[in-house]
Order: structure tokens, then sequence, then C-alpha cells
């Protein structure tokens, strides 16, 4: 696996941030530029020993092995930016409502547009100027998972003229979903924007309500229909029987993968 990590500075937490960037194994062979994929919560997405309950999303394993098997024929930059103590406000440009306020007992949210002025002005431009990466429209993506995929719908419907593909595992958009929808209806989201949207029937943040599987799958199914409604030409929407976490997100980040780079 070829991984270079950086460190650049962020605002939220007035510190430098760990950007881990996976980059083809043939990448220093030769002069090729490569697509680009921007994830959230680096640690949990190449390697088990940093990942959360020491279990990772396995993107490099998996992109070999699509590559192997011949299924894509596409090398791809993935840049996975680390999260924070701070990832709750970092990850949504609104305060937190009901649930999130029973859930935590406090107040969080709010710091979005911080983060995303940090992706889109900061962590792109060093990208782009300090590896080989075809920097346009087409070529840039955009996914996360759970909040990662609340911020990455919020960040791609703000910036729709640099992010074509948004990845969306596990939308956590009942975070704030009243404010975050009503975004989604104003925001300049283009028709040829390409949204892969994945869902588990099985998915909770609170075992403590019986019903969260339920709010879960209508966050998704919501947006589905708010882009449905913006006349978004390719929505890849699909419900699995997993549950919330990195085991789920690894086996469908094979099926974006497919989506995204496929012959």
């Amino acid at each position: 696996m070829n991984m270079i990590k950086k460190q650049l500075y962020i605002p939220t937490t007035q510190k430098k941030r760990t950007i881990r960037v996976l980059v083809p194994d043939d990448y220093t062979e030769g002069d090729k530029s490569y697509p680009v994929i921007y994830m959230h919560d680096g640690q949990n997405l190449f390697e088990d020993r940093t990942a959360y309950n020491q279990s990772s999303w396995r993107i490099y394993e998996t992109l070999s092995k699509l590559k192997k098997e011949g299924k894509i024929n596409k090398d791809v930059i993935v840049v996975g930016i680390d999260n924070s103590d701070l990832r709750f406000f970092e990850y949504s440009p609104w305060v937190g409502k009901d649930y999130v306020k029973k859930m935590l007992k406090v107040q969080v949210g709010g710091l979005g547009d911080v983060y995303a002025d940090f992706v889109v002005k900061k962590v792109k431009p060093y990208i782009d100027k300090n590896f080989r990466t075809l920097p346009d429209y087409e070529n840039t993506s955009i996914a996360g998972s759970s909040m990662g995929a609340y911020i990455s719908t919020y960040i791609a419907a703000k910036h729709p003229d640099i992010f074509k593909n948004v990845g969306v595992f596990s939308l956590a958009s009942w975070f704030n979903e009243e404010d975050f929808l009503n975004y989604i209806d104003v925001a300049d989201i283009k028709m040829d924007q390409r949204f892969f949207i994945s869902i588990g029937k099985n998915e909770s943040s609170d075992p403590s309500n019986k019903n969260f599987n339920k709010i879960y799958l209508n966050n998704s199914r919501h947006l589905k229909k708010h882009l449905e409604q913006k006349n978004v030409e390719d929505i890849f929407y699909i419900e699995t029987d997993d549950i919330h976490n990195e085991l789920a997100w690894r086996k469908m980040f094979e099926t974006f993968a497919l989506w995204l780079l496929k012959k």
C-alpha cells in the first residue's frame, strides 16, 4: 500500500490535521494523473490498526482486488481526512436537533462551513499542487459514512462545480434533517452530478430507540426523493441488510468503486 501522510492546519481545532493520501501502486513509475476521491474519518479507511474498533474499510485491498479481477480499469487517488474530537461539530453546518440533544445531552454542530472551506480551499489545492491529479469536476469525488455522508452531501451541494460524484453511505441526516433538506432544495445541485446512496435496514445509533433503523432508512429515502425533484439524472440507490459499522461500509465501498470506476 502506497500511502503518504501529510499534516495541514485546520482552524476548528487550531492544530494540524492528518491527511492520508493513497496513491496507485505504480504512481512513482510514470507521469500519469489520476481522479481523486476525498473522504472523511481518514483513520477508518485504510488500516485496521488505526480504525474504530480495529476494523477499517480496507480501501486499498478493495481497489486492488477489483483491478486484479478486471472489473475496473482506472486507478484513483484516495484522500482520507482524519476526524477529531470535534467530529460532530465539523461534520454539520447546523446545530443538531432533537435526537442529538437526547443522545449526547449537549449542543453540537455548526462548524461544517469551516470544515467545508478546509476541504475545498486547503486540502484540495494542496493535493492538486503536490500530487498528479485530474483536478477538474469530472474527476473529483467526495464520500463518507454516517455524519461523513452528511457533510459530503452538503459540500457537494455547496460546491457543485467541484464535486461531480458523491458517495453517501448510511446518511445520518437525523442530526438535523429539516435544515439539511431545505438546503438541498435551494442548492444549485447540477443535474449531471452523480449520487451513490446506500443504507442498511438494520442501522442504529441509539440502541434504546427501537425505531432508529426506520429513521436511517427515511433519511436516505428522503434525500433520494429531494434529489429526484431536482432532476438529478444519476442516482444509484441501494438498501441492504447491514448495520451501522465499518464492515458494512467496506462491503459497500466495493459497490461504490464499481459504480464510480467501472469500465
